[in-house]
């Protein structure tokens, strides 16, 4: 075989493998059309709604007095499944829509990461030394909370053979900082069936 015929076989194989290829756009909350035997993204946004509804709906971060917010906030969402889970995501899915659905004036959402402390105190100490300036009006002490929300991912798989089963059971708690008292709890879970080819192994 010539070098022009190699050339021209190497171009329409390219051609072929470029129109195979797959890269469209889909609504994050549509079923996934990737499969396996894990959370997906309909899983994330639909818990997070769940929860952040679930927690409206009790009023506990209401508060009776025009004059004072209920402050709370996040501290962790512990994995103890077997996947890899960006925890993040699913938290700022619940941050953000509590704060959107109860509003500003009623809900102080604090944000306690280890960032966010460091960059806090290292902007106030240089405020207070007069290294930049401040506006007086924004001076105050940090924010205490009266609530944290926390979590935790559980999961309980089973394989026999290429079928693989996995139940996921992700809770959250909010608990009331100065009496200790678990003032709401729910939960999530989710099940999966998954087969894998015994020749792609």
């Amino acid at each position: 075989m010539g070098y022009s015929c190699i050339t021209c076989v190497l171009a329409s194989a390219l051609v072929l493998a470029a129109c195979g290829t797959v890269d469209k756009r889909i609504d994050p909350d549509s079923p996934d059309p990737v499969g396996g035997a894990v959370l997906r993204s309909q899983d994330i946004s639909s818990m997070a709604d769940q929860m952040s509804r679930d927690i409206i709906a009790a009023g506990i971060l209401r508060s009776s007095d025009p004059q004072r917010r209920i402050s709370f906030h996040i501290t962790s969402l512990r994995n103890d499944s077997g996947d890899v889970i960006d925890k993040e995501i699913v938290l700022t899915r619940i941050r953000t829509s509590l704060q959107r659905n109860l509003g500003r004036q009623q809900v102080r959402v604090l944000d306690r990461s280890k960032e966010s402390a460091e960059e806090v105190m290292s902007e106030r100490a240089a405020k207070r030394s007069g290294a930049v300036d401040s506006n007086p009006a924004m001076r105050g002490q940090v924010g205490g909370s009266d609530y944290v929300l926390k979590g935790t991912i559980k999961d309980r798989r089973i394989q026999s053979g290429s079928m693989r089963s996995v139940y996921y059971l992700v809770t959250f708690e909010l608990t009331d900082l100065e009496t200790q008292e678990l003032v709401w709890t729910n939960e999530y879970e989710a099940k999966f069936l998954s087969e894998k080819s015994v020749i792609s192994r």
